[in-house]
């Protein structure tokens, strides 16, 4: 085998050799070659090729152009390529040779490049004989073979003198492993052979010292290896350390940034409302149509703008995990119809129809957050409008699935806009980005609008996407799964005692269709005109029972048609009530071209109640239908129906109060004794049992006595506090036991909800309480709907002023005006107490005791109608809970002015508000 291995390594030398040889006068032919094939000389190419010739092996030689065109070529026609190989064509311009063996020959081909410029002027092919190569192949062979057989003689003469020895010497060898197997370490061999036999005998005992040292090293490495552990265990440690003081360092930057977003926030809403609060005050005086309108407009973007200033704050929320979603009823139609309706002078102003499309199957109520649902639906059409020139904007409320009581809702926001290509939609949903870089000067807005809505979206258990295509319009579509609220509210009433058909006119079909399935909810038949001129039929046709009740004449936005409008409502012989469906401006132009009060209108986009409101007074001529101005919007902008409580018992006590048929059992629990005597007012109108308690020990002896359906629980409270009460109810329950506890706090960080819900509590909810909160709570703890509605808003009360507002003291009062005076004279009454203690505990800087004055202050302010002192007490008793107390000790002396305001305010009205209480 060795000695085939020499010869195969040897017939390589021989080939190597052989091309090594070959590239070498190819190289140098190349070299000769360039100067005449640069100059074209083609006799002194023929000159150097048969020279060529003359080596003894060279067969024949071509020169070629650097195309691959044959130029020169001396000797006999080269020996075919394997498979026809072109050597010419096997690779680029290299300047390294090129070879191949053919059955007989070696053909190389090389390159020829000018000396000076270095440029390819073409190659050269030289083909050589392999006959030498063959003869020196076969002399190796030769050779090989006779010292092979030499070799082995050799090798049987000498095996078999030395295989006696060899064998004596490895058995002495496996004598003495077996004893180091045995366990002696310590044996050695006699080193009496030769050769590689006494270098394996000097070996082995050299293994038997390397193991008895490698032990002791063992030994050593283990008691190094504890050391260094014991050294690496103190630099974890000090690198805990560190990291636990980057953490302390990273926090506290993180404080320093909410502190600084909080700051800014506040200086930015400090003329915000300015704006919303002068335009409440306007909404309360006398007003026509088109004022409360616009006002209304004024006040819905200005809450708009602030939700947008709080989408820094909502960002850094997310990134923190600290943005909490409420659980309120939401009516999702008039939700749409308001953000709609806020975004309608932007839409207007591009001449751009804003319609919704909210499918019948949709549930009209259901649990959510109304404000982040309004948020999502903002920025969505905000966009739409911002990027789209000319057409149409539609939202689409749909219902997705339905499981039991929790359905999916998709809503789909169309525009036909600039669209957005593939590598814009996948950009779109990062932080600070937008689609493309040049819409942000032309357009505005910071690129947060989308990461935003996308992480309520997900919130909400839903999914956010689009559809899109450049130059086409895009389609922004959001799901979200929310529990169906069946509410209280009154079934759809018909518009009047008969039946009623109106005709209708828009160039735009889909805000026909709008407004026709909007009109078909009260049973109205309509009848659809797409061209204008359709409508003189109207009034040249002679009708009996079959005339429409009113005419809608829809203006289009991009093109109105103000004098044909006017000119035919100048032909109404027969009197039709002609209402328009546009926007003000549109109604004020049409008036002043047909010189007389300007027809009704119903304003674009649609707002279903307000459209209502319209026709019912047109249609019906009923005078007491609700103007704009009328309806007042309610927490959750619906308009509900009074349902009678059931009368309270003669024998009022404090304790259980009972009705005919068995009420829930509801421990209310609150130090505050106005805070008390509302909680107890709100539950007693709801037809509930009713236990007011004090304190935390009455409330948990009254557990341990009765059982009860639902404790709502205060929170601080002197004494035991509503943590520990919870926690020694939770103590005494068995197994088969458990009363659903909800805290009823003035006011709660991010942080202390969750210490409520991990101290046993089931459940928060925030002051001031109302009824819609209280009727939500009540069916998910207790599984029992109230069905009781919002009463409506009491008359509003003449001696409000900036220190005291009566009638927002009403409003907190459920309705009750009696309550709500009652209410503030304990305020008055507790006042001048709660002064004194407050600036005595903040002088001597007891905060723990100054919290919970404030506490209790701040709780007694929420339902009483004094809004500054109420904003004053919640900024101190913020920055007491944080400990900022810097902040605390310059808030002091407005919180101190507050109260004298309203002590001021009291000595000049409780006669006034005593007197009425009396008369009441």
């Amino acid at each position: 085998m060795l000695g085939l291995f020499f010869v195969k390594q040897r017939f390589a030398e021989i080939d190597s050799d052989l091309e090594q040889k070959g590239k070498l006068i190819a190289s140098a032919y190349a070299l000769a070659f360039s100067p005449p094939l640069q100059q074209q000389d083609l006799n002194a190419l023929q000159s150097l090729g048969r020279n060529a010739l003359e080596e003894h092996f060279v067969r024949s030689i071509s020169v070629y152009d650097p195309p691959g065109n044959q130029i020169s070529h001396a000797g006999p026609l080269m020996k075919p390529l394997v498979g026809k190989l072109n050597l010419l064509k096997a690779g680029s311009e290299s300047k390294e040779s090129r070879l191949q063996f053919t059955n007989e020959t070696l053909r190389i081909l090389h390159p020829i490049f000018d000396a000076y410029q270095n440029t390819h002027t073409g190659w050269v092919e030289v083909e050589f004989n392999l006959n030498e190569g063959v003869i020196a192949k076969y002399q190796s062979g030769l050779l090989a073979l006779g010292a092979i057989l030499v070799a082995l003689f050799l090798n049987a003469v000498f095996a078999f003198r030395f295989s006696k020895d060899i064998g004596d010497a490895i058995r002495k060898i496996m004598a003495a492993i077996h004893q180091m197997q045995s366990g002696e370490l310590e044996t050695r061999i006699e080193e009496d052979s030769y050769g590689e036999l006494k270098e394996l005998q000097h070996s082995l005992n050299s293994l038997s010292h390397s193991i008895v040292e490698d032990q002791r090293e063992l030994q050593q490495n283990v008691d190094q290896a504890t050391e260094d552990l014991r050294e690496t265990l103190e630099t974890i440690e000090i690198q805990n350390i560190e990291l636990d003081l980057a953490r302390k360092e990273a926090l506290e930057a993180s404080r320093i940034k909410s502190e600084f977003l909080a700051n800014m926030s506040h200086e930015i809403r400090t003329p915000l409302n300015g704006v919303i609060g002068f335009t409440n005050l306007l909404l309360k005086s006398a007003l026509n149509s088109t004022q409360q309108d616009y006002l209304e407009t004024i006040q819905k973007s200005s809450e708009s703008l602030l939700a947008i200033i709080n989408d820094i704050l909502d960002f850094s929320k997310i990134e923190a995990g600290k943005l909490v979603l409420d659980q309120v009823p939401v009516n999702l139609q008039e939700t749409v119809e308001d953000v709609l309706t806020m975004l309608a002078p932007m839409a207007y102003e591009k001449r751009l129809e804003q319609v919704s499309l909210f499918y019948s199957d949709v549930p009209p109520n259901v649990i959510g957050d109304p404000l982040r649902l309004k948020q999502i639906l903002t920025n969505l059409i905000n966009n739409a409008i911002k990027f789209t020139e000319h057409g149409e904007v539609i939202v689409r409320v749909m219902l997705d699935d339905v499981k039991e009581s929790n359905a999916t809702i998709k809503i789909t926001v169309s525009d036909t806009g600039i669209g957005l290509n593939k590598e814009q939609q996948e950009s779109l949903f990062n932080a600070f980005r937008q689609a493309d870089t040049t819409t942000a000067r032309r357009f505005g807005g910071t690129g947060l609008g989308l990461v935003i809505s996308k992480h309520l979206v997900e919130q909400m258990r839903g999914q956010i996407g689009l559809e899109s295509e450049k130059g086409r319009g895009s389609t922004f579509w959001f799901t979200f799964k929310a529990e169906i609220h069946h509410s209280d509210e009154s079934p759809i009433a018909l518009l009047a005692d008969k039946a009623c058909k109106v005709a209708l006119y828009d160039a735009n079909p889909t805000v026909r269709l709008a407004l026709k399935n909007t009109l078909q909810k009260r049973l109205i038949d309509t009848i659809e005109y797409s061209v204008l001129n359709q409508l003189q039929a109207l009034f040249t046709e002679a009708f009996d029972l079959n005339r429409p009740d009113a005419i809608i004449i829809g203006i289009n936005s991009q093109q109105p048609m103000y004098l044909e409008i006017s000119k035919l409502i100048k032909q109404n012989n027969h009197q039709f009530p002609i209402i328009i469906l546009g926007n003000h401006s549109d109604q004020m132009v049409l008036a002043d071209m047909l010189k007389d009060e300007p027809p009704p209108l119903i304003a674009k986009p649609l707002n279903q109640r307000k459209t209502f409101d319209t026709l019912k007074r047109i249609i019906c001529h009923d005078e007491d239908a609700p103007t704009a101005r009328d309806i007042q919007p309610t927490d959750n902008d619906t308009t509900k129906i009074k349902w009678d409580a059931p009368p309270e018992p003669k024998d009022k006590t404090p304790a259980i109060i009972r009705y005919n048929s068995p009420p829930l059992q509801v421990v209310a629990v609150d130090d505050n004794p106005a805070n008390l005597k509302l909680l107890t007012a709100l539950l007693e109108d709801l037809g509930v049992a009713v236990t007011p308690c004090d304190s935390g020990p009455k409330c948990l002896e009254l557990v341990e006595r009765l059982k009860y359906d639902l404790v709502l629980m205060d929170i601080q409270m002197p004494g035991m506090d509503g943590l520990e009460t919870t926690r020694r109810i939770r103590m005494g329950e068995h197994n088969d036991q458990h009363t659903p506890i909800v805290a009823v706090t003035a006011h709660a960080l991010a942080s202390e909800k969750k210490q409520l819900l991990k101290s046993g509590m089931d459940d928060y909810v925030t002051k001031p309480i109302n009824e819609t909160q209280l009727i939500h709570i009540i069916k998910r703890w207790t599984g029992i709907d109230l069905k009781q509605s919002r009463p409506a808003d009491a008359t509003a009360d003449k001696l409000g002023n900036a220190a005291v507002d009566i009638r927002l003291g009403i409003k907190l009062a459920n309705g009750k005006e009696d309550l709500a005076e009652e209410m503030l004279g304990m305020l008055f009454d507790s006042l001048i107490v709660d002064r004194k203690t407050i600036k005595e505990k903040l002088a001597i800087r007891d905060y723990d005791a100054a919290l919970d004055a404030v506490h209790k202050l701040h709780g007694a302010t929420r339902y009483t109608g004094v809004p500054r002192l109420q904003q004053v007490a919640r900024s101190v008793e913020e920055n007491l809970k944080t400990k900022q107390y810097g902040n605390v000790e310059a808030l002091c002396g407005n919180l101190l002015a507050e109260i004298d305001a309203v002590l001021t305010w009291g000595e000049q009205h409780r006669g006034l508000v005593l007197e009425r209480s009396a008369l009441t």
